[in-house]
């Protein structure tokens, strides 16, 4: 659940972030206004990625890697809707004539506070709205099967952790489990979700003996259904060796 609250406004999206297939081609987004004060939202679609460079993770709009720009092929509603303090309002879509291969688009909710009409105030000032806070849930669309291509990068490490830049080269996100092998021991394991470039932290159960790695792939990730894990192949493993 992506979540954010300012002063009274607060406003929730379920789920943080969806995968569909051709099977099921629509979905669904719940907003819940969990503040004290009604709200605005306006929501939109939007071609990009969550992405990292060396230091941060954020959003990247106008690029998404050899992903496919999924926002042409979808439609929703409402794109505008108001909540009173403690309602729920439910956003539809449906993705329509996608090409094979993974198309990604980041739904964009921006929440504008409704200010309280004061005594003597001009009704067009009283009822000026301003932008509060925008969330962002990635939705991604597939058709067909295939495989993840990454590559991994060490950016450091200390006792109990590890540090990786984790880089995609294929069409297809990774959703799944990154694990630490060292002489057949396993010695972490952190999940994340890599559509084109993202920093991953691994905590590790006892310090690196020396520099040589294993890394393996799964695909278990909290929230995708399995139904979804089966579309997307495990990558192959990967040998690092700290320089």
């Amino acid at each position: 659940m992506v979540h954010h609250t300012y002063a009274q406004a607060s406003l929730s999206v379920t789920p943080a972030y969806v995968v569909v297939t051709d099977e099921a081609p629509f979905g669904s987004f719940v907003l819940n206004n969990q503040g004290t004060e009604p709200i605005e939202v306006v929501i939109s679609a939007h071609f990009g990625v969550i992405a990292s460079n060396d230091s941060t993770t954020g959003v990247v709009l106008g690029e998404a890697g050899q992903l496919g720009d999924l926002s042409a092929h979808l439609t929703f509603f409402p794109h505008r809707c108001i909540l009173s303090a403690g309602n729920e309002q439910t956003v539809r879509y449906r993705i329509v004539e996608a090409s094979n291969g993974a198309h990604i688009t980041l739904m964009h909710f921006a929440m504008r506070e409704r200010g309280a009409i004061v005594n003597g105030q001009i009704p067009e000032v009283a009822s000026g709205l301003s932008i509060v806070y925008n969330l962002v849930a990635p939705l991604i669309y597939l058709q067909g099967q295939g495989i993840p291509t990454l590559s991994v990068r060490p950016l450091g490490h200390a006792s109990h952790a590890i540090h990786l830049s984790i880089e995609n080269h294929s069409q297809w996100p990774f959703f799944g489990g990154i694990r630490v092998i060292q002489d057949g021991r396993l010695l972490g394991r952190a999940e994340s979700a890599v559509y084109t470039r993202r920093l991953v932290k691994i905590p590790l159960s006892e310090p690196v003996a020396d520099q040589s790695l294993r890394l393996e792939f799964d695909t278990d990730y909290t929230g995708l259904k399995q139904s979804i894990q089966s579309q997307l192949g495990i990558p192959d493993p990967i040998h690092l060796v700290w320089e």
